[in-house]
């Protein structure tokens, strides 16, 4: 699995990188890239068709801004925003929603105070956000996501061949398991169901929302599955029952946001393959949940 470095002239002229001016010294020409040429050059780079529809979209800004810097977040809360541009990033790529749904449905918020506050913010420093949802799914040959999150766990060479959601690592404890995923993601809420002692080998992954009971039959081939989230009266109460049922059976839940944010810095690297006139960075965003164990205080309040 190799991140594309190259990018030919052929390609380079087809993106439309925007005017270019030159300086009066005579230095080299430098190009004035758009959000819309960034997104044309992301198409021919997904790897396979694109989409029009879905929820992937500008949700702010406009194709004709011009971008000084590109970051990659998991959400685009404010933080996320604020931190994109101290880091001199006004284009946004976002894996998750910027107005709290799925969709980014506005219907019900065109009078909301902070729905105002949010737009004032990206407005006001000329941002352009994008959605970028189903088609990092879709990367090929490896889901955007998956590429990311298995870096960060080491766990790459443990893949699947033939699908990417399993792996057969080497033999641990749960407890073990779930303490490696804890440091490598510096998870502060993750929960396990199980036996701590457990031998655990084959899991499955599904990172961010795992609903409903589709897992039931995937639990059937693995020892543990790890997901980002599930409604507790689903999949997490069903192996709990396998547990109590005497199967050896277990559950780790990152939360949504630690379980795919590292595709969004994968995300960043796939970018800078084929852009090279301007910064494309990551931006972790702030994990909102704490323990009373460890209470912290990192949402910035400051506008």
């Amino acid at each position: 699995m190799t991140i594309k470095t190259a990018l030919s002239r052929r390609r380079f002229m087809a993106a439309g990188v925007g005017s270019a001016s030159l300086a009066a010294t005579g230095a080299q020409a430098q190009a004035t890239l758009t959000a819309g040429a960034i997104l044309e050059r992301m198409k021919t780079e997904i790897g396979g068709p694109w989409r029009d529809g879905g929820v992937d979209h500008l949700t702010a800004g406009g194709p004709d801004t011009v971008v000084r810097g590109i970051s990659t977040v998991m959400m685009c809360s404010l933080d996320a925003l604020k931190d994109s541009l101290k880091a001199g990033c006004n284009m946004v790529i976002t894996h998750e929603p910027t107005y709290w749904s799925h969709q980014d449905r506005l219907d019900e918020l065109q009078d909301d105070p902070l729905y105002k506050v949010k737009l004032d913010y990206v407005t006001r420093n000329n941002m352009a956000v994008y959605h970028m949802h189903d088609h990092w799914h879709a990367l090929r040959p490896v889901d955007g996501i998956h590429v990311g999150t298995a870096n960060v766990l080491g766990w790459t060479q443990y893949m699947h061949k033939d699908n990417p959601r399993y792996y057969t690592v080497p033999s641990m404890t749960l407890l073990e398991m779930a303490r490696h995923i804890q440091s490598r993601m510096k998870a502060r809420t993750m929960r396990v169901i199980g036996d701590p002692t457990m031998p655990v080998r084959e899991l499955y992954a599904s990172y961010g929302n795992f609903g409903g009971l589709g897992g039931a039959q995937i639990l059937d081939n693995v020892d543990v599955m790890v997901i980002g989230e599930a409604q507790d009266w689903d999949l997490p109460m069903f192996v709990q029952d396998s547990v109590a049922a005497g199967r050896k059976k277990a559950f780790i839940v990152i939360g949504h946001v630690l379980s795919e944010q590292w595709g969004m810095e994968y995300a960043a690297q796939w970018l800078r393959g084929f852009i090279r006139e301007i910064p494309c960075k990551y931006v972790p965003i702030i994990e909102p949940y704490w323990n009373p164990s460890r209470p912290v205080m990192e949402i910035n309040p400051k506008i």
